[in-house]
């Protein structure tokens, strides 16, 4: 039987249709469900959203199936060398994903004339609550549904182009286009960790180190930072405020700052290539080749993901409306 590796060819993948339907069905719990949830209690709401609505159907897809959980997961160990280099990837990164989300968040501003974008209510819990809640549950829960099941689904395509479909799903999944680039690139280089590991593991820690310097930022700001500023930054208007002043700078200043995010992004973008190359001879001993079927399986089984893209591109239409100031009225109230 021509199977998906050189290792356990007889070892069956789910199908397109079956991640789809869990992909839409995510989609439709968290914009209905996991919203409300998250609106009465952010932090029971989170605990609710991660494992009851995205990794409880993805395991019962998987026990239901009768699939090889082992393999089909990646429920391999990871080298502390590799947790080393992953862990420095992810600090080095975070500055250029950060980079890309603000060109991001300028062409939305372009476009719309502001940007919408608001903090998590992180800051009236305790610091290890905050990073077990954003950190661990997102590490755990997302990659098992996401770096876990759906790559796992696309692998038949092709190794590199699951890794790209996949994080193009990921970054839709979060329902907000204001970062969608950064979070595509986010989901690109911990889909690749994970292929070239053979572990899902290695994807979790990449996820929690991201999501965990993100908090550990935040609870910086939150203590240097004098109270009007925090006040300003909870409902991200600094960063309107800030675009605002770029825009004014004269030609000579507005050059000097972009060139000096530019710069640092490039040394940060020099510095994860190298890291990665040094990830790339570090695993070559665990990557598993997958087998090309070609593409005549896709469709039509990607068909089952337009539920879930169809929800999420009417949330993103509803928050450009929004953003452009048409009342949401129309609308029910669901843009609320």
């Amino acid at each position: 039987m021509v199977g998906m590796n050189n290792r356990t060819d007889s070892i069956k993948i789910p199908g397109l249709v079956e991640t789809g339907l869990l992909y839409s069905a995510g989609a439709i719990l968290l914009i209905t469900l996991g919203s409300y949830v998250q609106r009465k209690n952010f932090n029971t709401g989170i605990l609710i959203t991660e494992f009851a609505l995205i990794l409880a159907p993805s395991l019962l897809l998987l026990i239901a199936g009768k699939y090889n959980v082992r393999h089909i997961l990646r429920l391999n160990p990871v080298s502390f060398m590799n947790l080393f280099i992953i862990l420095s990837i992810m600090a080095f990164s975070l500055w250029l994903v950060a980079v890309i989300n603000m060109f991001n968040l300028w062409l939305i501003k372009s476009v719309f004339g502001r940007v919408m974008v608001t903090e998590l209510p992180i800051s009236q819990s305790p610091l290890l609550v905050n990073i077990l809640l954003i950190g661990g549950t997102a590490g755990l829960c997302e990659e098992i549904m996401f770096r876990g099941v759906i790559q796992r689904s696309f692998e038949k395509f092709g190794a590199y182009f699951s890794i790209v479909v996949t994080a193009l799903l990921f970054g839709l999944f979060h329902m907000d286009f204001q970062k969608l680039l950064g979070t595509f690139l986010l989901g690109i280089l911990i889909g690749f960790i994970v292929y070239r590991t053979d572990s899902i593991f290695a994807g979790m820690f990449a996820h929690f180190c991201n999501n965990t310097f993100g908090v550990l930022i935040n609870f910086i700001y939150g203590k240097i930072l004098p109270s009007d500023m925090q006040a300003m930054r909870a409902d991200m208007n600094y960063l309107n405020e800030y675009f605002y002043m770029l825009e004014g700078m004269p030609v000579f200043q507005k050059l000097f700052t972009v060139g000096a995010w530019a710069l640092s992004a490039l040394f940060c973008a020099v510095v994860v290539a190298a890291l990665i190359l040094a990830f790339v001879l570090n695993t070559s001993k665990t990557v598993k080749p997958v087998l090309k079927s070609g593409f005549a399986g896709l469709f039509p089984g990607i068909a089952a993901f337009i539920p879930g893209l169809a929800v999420i591109t009417a949330v993103y239409v509803l928050l450009a409306f929004r953003m452009k100031g048409i009342p949401l009225d129309l609308f029910f109230g669901l843009g609320r």
